[in-house]
């Protein structure tokens, strides 16, 4: 892997960071403040307490599990390209 398809994928991850911290922000909102008008208790615990707290959470492990296997690559830092030349 080259020195600029390294970049470009660090670049493509951090933009998944980005989009992933977007989507998980948006669903806490939901989860929370959304999920507040309903008259829903779980154990005497209102149902917006457990689905902002744990259902994010839960949410947001599985946006990690998805961009691990489908957005990040393991690669060296190292630029071999670039050692193999000189």
């Amino acid at each position: 892997m080259k020195l600029k398809d390294k970049y470009r994928q660090i670049k493509k991850e951090a933009g998944a960071c980005v989009i992933a911290l977007v989507v998980l922000i948006v669903f806490w909102a939901i989860a929370g403040f959304g999920v507040s008008r309903l008259d829903i208790t779980v154990y005497h615990t209102p149902l917006w307490a457990i689905t902002g707290c744990i259902g994010t959470w839960v949410f947001s492990i599985i946006m990690v599990v998805w961009m691990v296997k489908k957005v990040f690559k393991d690669f060296d830092l190292d630029d071999e390209d670039e050692s193999d030349e000189r």
